[in-house]
């Protein structure tokens, strides 16, 4: 595995982190485990309290709901890799098999 890509990874892999974690701190609560499937739960707004108000704080609220989830997946998996750059299994597959470079400069959270 070539040892340049993988140091570029984990610095991409680190800044990418701490963006994540900055848009799910500002944007929403970290709520821990409960109702919502991960740590955070997007903030709901209020708009006020005529029945279409009421609609388009639902519909925001599920919207932003969708956003949290999948910033929370990618950060899972930012995590998973740079835990694997520490061990040394970073660019394997679950088989042993090496993950290709171009997939890996394309999607460094792949590895």
């Amino acid at each position: 595995m070539n040892q340049q890509l993988i140091e570029e990874n984990r610095k991409t892999l680190e800044s990418e982190r701490v963006r994540i974690r900055t848009v799910l701190g500002h944007a929403d609560t970290k709520d821990g485990d409960g109702e919502f499937p991960g740590e955070y739960k997007p903030k709901f707004q209020e708009y006020g309290r005529e029945d279409g108000e009421n609609a388009s704080e639902v519909e925001q609220y599920a919207n932003d709901l969708g956003v949290t989830v999948a910033l929370e997946e990618k950060l899972k998996k930012i995590e998973a890799s740079l835990k694997r750059i520490e061990d040394g299994t970073y660019g394997k597959n679950e088989d042993g098999t090496e993950i290709s470079e171009e997939r890996l400069r394309a999607l460094p959270e792949a590895g």
